[in-house]
């Protein structure tokens, strides 16, 4: 005979689930009011430099009521920034830098890391300890020697001089990620694409490639966000003023005996924007390679 099993009411279940639910609402609150004070730390300046950006610059400067918190918005030092400076040509400059970077660097780091993930060799522990010792040195001790060297190079105030430099500097990091995101994708696929023909360079570019594509875009967004925010370099090395990027450009809007704050600030913001959007584009495939490098086969 079978057993009868006992049906708890859905109205029982739901009186738990309710009752869970109620329970677990002061833990949140643990968790979420730190957290809600963390996100108004770090959004506060960025909302306060766009709405710096669109205040009269004479008020720019004086206290902020409810009565006048709205008055006198508009896109005035906007059109100051692109009427009085060069800064409609520094933000070419930059996205055309960062961008032809970024894809060297994604490149060069595919090729290297597949290398480090899959064969093995004398110098790789050393090839390794060298690539994390890169990220050790502050690279202000390479400006002198590397200004020289690109001086007897001819390729100082150039857009293909500062690409090198932005890739010799992001190049190993991205190494190191890329490295991480190809061991978790097994070798069995590998020798599956090889006893059907394939050669080295189309295993990675039709088989890796499309498994590791959140890693790829994160280690491309990752670089292009260090270029772009890169000055010393693109300071020293760019002396014209038609080849110089948004980050050189920021810095030149500050005057002697006085700034324009209304300019400066909405300088800041559009500097600010292509990172931002990067990041609102492409959230959810750098979450994913994030989490990406911690799988293992």
């Amino acid at each position: 005979m079978a057993a009868i099993q006992h049906v708890e009411p859905a109205a029982t279940r739901a009186g738990r689930r309710h009752h869970s639910r109620e329970s677990r609402r002061p833990k949140d609150l643990l968790f979420l009011i730190p957290f809600a004070l963390v996100l108004i730390v770090i959004v506060f300046p960025v909302i306060w430099m766009l709405y710096s950006s669109l205040r009269p610059v004479q008020e720019i400067s004086q206290g902020v009521t409810w009565q006048n918190v709205f008055s006198g918005l508009s896109l005035d030092s906007y059109t100051r920034l692109f009427d009085e400076t060069n800064f409609g040509r520094y933000l070419p400059n930059s996205i055309f830098v960062c961008v032809v970077g970024s894809v060297i660097t994604v490149a060069i780091s595919v090729l290297a890391g597949f290398a480090l993930s899959r064969f093995s060799f004398r110098a790789k522990p050393v090839v390794m300890i060298a690539l994390v010792a890169t990220q050790l040195l502050p690279f202000v001790v390479l400006i002198t020697p590397v200004y020289l060297f690109f001086a007897e190079l001819r390729l100082l105030n150039s857009f293909g001089g500062l690409i090198i430099v932005y890739v010799a500097i992001t190049t190993p990091l991205a190494t190191l990620l890329m490295t991480g995101f190809l061991n978790a994708v097994p070798r069995t696929l590998d020798e599956a694409a090889r006893i059907d023909g394939a050669s080295t360079l189309t295993v990675i570019t039709r088989v890796i490639a499309p498994l590791v594509w959140p890693g790829i875009v994160t280690v491309g967004v990752t670089a292009f966000i260090a270029m772009w925010d890169e000055f010393l370099f693109a300071q020293i090395f760019l002396t014209s003023e038609s080849l110089k990027t948004v980050q050189v450009g920021i810095a030149g809007l500050f005057g002697e005996y006085g700034t324009d704050w209304g300019v400066v600030m909405a300088a800041s913001v559009l500097a600010a924007l292509p990172t931002i959007l990067l990041f609102s584009l492409l959230q959810r495939r750098l979450v994913a390679g994030m989490t990406a490098g911690a799988v293992k086969e």
